[in-house]
């Protein structure tokens, strides 16, 4: 009944009234009265779907007519929360009022409210649940004289859950538990629950490790099936075989490397470079052909797709591929044999490409690099390379060239220059942070991230001029809410780069971010522009990409680790295989590449919302052993509740309004501050501060500062 619901969709989305009643569409459709009844069935579920609204009047509309919108709840520990609506357009906020007894996940549907006040963003209500995101929370069990109570780890859940005494069986106060939710709360009345699973004492390692496995629904180990699936793979012996069975380039005696952390395991990219006249290079980037061993279809495949990414915490790596593919197979160890679908790019002077073949290839690695060695040689701190191979400096010498010819391409079409900070934390054997520092980008990460940027840019080129089905890697243009938003947040702090500028583009952005290089305010502006943009995803349409400034873009230079990269190599070498794409390859592709990117997208967020709690969690630890120190930070966030405040070091904290006890703070919103009431003191985004660590809790992943004056 699939096809009823899309032409009902195109009927209400071209008739010039906003909504229609049911004999209106039985007669659209050209249905008999006695097809009613399938046409109501049909109506209801497009209403439980959020695709449809009915009016207190009985009519049917589609909700973006009738200035209403679905999607998905993204809940914040402050209280209030986000609308991601289904279709691509600007977040809208909702405020803790009216939430309407919807948490964090939820799928709902949103009235948009017409406010004065809310010119600066979309703002709306609730009207109602389609769906609940999830009704199990991990949480700690607490108990008063008449029950049990769960208090949710994640703050962006309304709590607590009641849990009657008679339902508590095992666990104690202080426990790790996990809460079903039998009755969602509303308004004052909590939420109701039982407890379904029970992990210890709360603090303990063993607990908390389980409880955030649970709560962010990390994959465990790999079942069976996929295991068994290893055993029949071809092993190391028999790499080299495939090069007369598939008809591969031989490549080994091209001399190339990898170049990655020093504490990296698995090896997606290599590359090469070669000198040509008339100041131009062959650019080589050659990407594990992880495709050769993971088959469509195929139980590792099928779990691939489940896990979608990898998931990178402080002291583990939860892998989309086995370890025995990812970190042996299919990585691209150092003078081995290893199957790689290559790219091959000549660029001229100017950083534009003069010719691209595709092959998959047979290579051998010449030597294993990492960004600290080479980062070093590049700055000259080492008067003889720690390179085995000493012609490697010369190679190195024209990659650090070309890197910055492309880079100056890439800035000059409108590129956005938005490499923010990250922290680096280092743990001990026992996963307790024990330094956290921050990590910036350079030349050596840099210049491979510039050469898989122009090799995304070739392959999704490549596939797009030949008219082939592609999962692309999007980014739209930002709204002009935000950007107006981003405009005032700015000339509130002081900086009017933007302030004249009615039309906001990419070299705009770029100005502003080159006025604020080397300011203390640097990586705030940048994370301002940041929030101001819309999230990339994956899509089987391209839509382009507007951070990169790019016609075509895909992801590929990663299939050890993304999905949509080894779904792209799939396609890619059908498309270069004698027989090339069928046309029935091609419908398939096309009916199955929007699931898959929509699927793709899911878990990159899933895996992105664990990697931050998961720093959120060690930097919380690791302050839990700062208490009393007096650190320097910048204010980043203003609310009536408080200032935020972000150390130098990355770790983000909050100075409460009672602990500025030097006088009765008064918010300002419209210019983002707190000021003193008697003494006019003011704490504005974007000021200089000095505070002192007074509370850390790592099973909060909360830090809390005092102003140390």
């Amino acid at each position: 009944m699939k096809e009823i619901q899309n032409k009902i969709e195109i009927i209400l989305k071209d008739h010039k009234k906003n909504a229609l009643t049911e004999r209106d569409l039985l007669s659209a459709l050209g249905l008999q009265s006695q097809d009613k009844k399938v046409l109501v069935d049909e109506l209801r579920k497009m209403e439980n779907d959020g695709r449809l609204i009915k009016t207190a009047r009985g009519r049917y509309g589609l909700p973006e007519r009738l200035n209403y919108l679905a999607g998905i709840l993204q809940g914040n520990k402050r209280g209030f929360a986000f609308l991601r609506p289904d279709l691509k357009s600007e977040d809208v906020f909702i405020s803790a009022d009216n939430l309407k007894g919807a948490a964090h996940g939820d799928r709902v549907m949103v009235r948009l409210e017409n406010r004065k006040r809310s010119k600066k963003r979309r703002e709306g209500t609730v009207i109602g649940i389609l769906k609940r995101g999830s009704n199990r929370l991990v949480g700690t069990l607490h108990r008063d004289k008449k029950n049990y109570y769960v208090i949710p780890d994640d703050r962006r859940f309304p709590g607590p859950v009641v849990v009657p005494f008679k339902k508590v069986k095992g666990p104690e106060m202080g426990d790790k538990v996990v809460v079903e939710i039998e009755k969602w709360g509303q308004g004052t009345k909590p939420s109701r629950g039982k407890i379904v699973e029970h992990f210890g004492p709360a603090g303990s390692q063993l607990t908390e490790k389980l409880a955030f496995s649970h709560k962010y629904e990390l994959p465990g180990d790999f079942p069976p099936a996929v295991l068994k699936a290893l055993d029949l793979l071809p092993g190391e012996d028999e790499v080299a075989e495939a090069l007369s069975a598939e008809g591969r380039e031989d490549l080994r005696d091209l001399r190339m490397v990898t170049i990655d952390d020093e504490l990296a395991r698995d090896f997606d990219d290599a590359v090469s470079l070669q000198e040509l006249p008339g100041r131009s290079w062959r650019l080589g980037v050659h990407i594990a052909d992880v495709s050769h061993y993971v088959r469509e279809g195929k139980p590792i495949d099928r779990e691939a797709f489940k896990r979608g990414t990898s998931i990178y915490l402080a002291e583990r790596v939860i892998h989309m591929l086995p370890p025995a593919l990812s970190e042996n197979l299919c990585s691209l160890q150092s003078n081995k044999n290893r199957l790689a679908v290559s790219v091959i790019m000549d660029i001229d002077d100017r950083g534009e490409m003069t010719g691209a073949r595709f092959t998959p290839s047979l290579i051998k690695v010449t030597e294993r690099l990492t960004y600290q060695q080479v980062e070093a040689y590049l700055k000259g701190q080492q008067e003889k390379p720690a390179f085995k191979d000493k012609s490697l400096k010369e190679m190195l010498d024209n990659m650090s060239t070309l890197a910055e010819v492309l880079r100056r391409r890439r800035m000059k079409r409108g590129a956005l220059d938005l490499d923010l900070p990250e922290a680096r934390i280092e743990v001990d054997k026992e996963g307790v942070p024990v330094t956290i520092e921050k990590r910036v980008m350079g030349r050596s990460e840099s210049l491979i991230e510039e050469f898989m940027i122009y090799c995304n840019e070739a392959v999704a080129g490549y596939l797009t001029r030949e008219k082939r089905p592609c999962i692309f890697r999007v980014h739209a243009v930002p709204a002009e809410e935000k950007l107006a938003q981003l405009r005032e947040t700015l000339t509130l702090m002081g900086i009017g780069a933007l302030s004249n500028i009615k039309i906001l583009k990419p070299k705009h952005l770029n100005g502003l971010l080159e006025h604020t290089r080397g300011e203390r305010t640097e990586k705030l502006v940048r994370y301002l522009v940041l929030r101001s943009l819309p999230q990339a995803m994956y899509s089987a349409e391209n839509e382009g990409h507007f951070g990169l400034a790019s016609q075509y873009y895909c992801h590929f230079t990663s299939p050890i680790r993304r999905y949509p990269d080894l779904v792209v190599h799939r396609i890619l070498k059908q498309q270069l295989s004698p027989q090339g794409l069928s046309g029935e390859r091609i419908k398939r592709l096309q009916a199955r590449l929007p699931e898959v990117a929509l699927h793709s997208s899911e878990r990159e967020r899933a895996a992105v919302e664990a990697e931050r709690a998961d720093e959120e969690i060690k930097k919380a630890q690791y302050m839990e052993q700062k208490i009393g120190e007096v650190y320097s930070g910048i204010i980043n966030g203003v609310t009536n509740f408080g200032l935020f405040v972000e150390l130098d070091n990355t770790i983000e904290g909050m100075i409460p309004v009672v602990e500025l006890d030097d006088d009765y703070y008064v918010y300002n919103e419209k210019a983002a501050s707190l000021v003193g009431e008697r003494k006019r003191k003011t704490y504005r985004l974007g000021d200089a501060v000095k505070v002192r660590v007074i509370r850390a809790s790592r099973e909060e992943g909360q830090v809390t500062f005092a102003p140390a004056e």
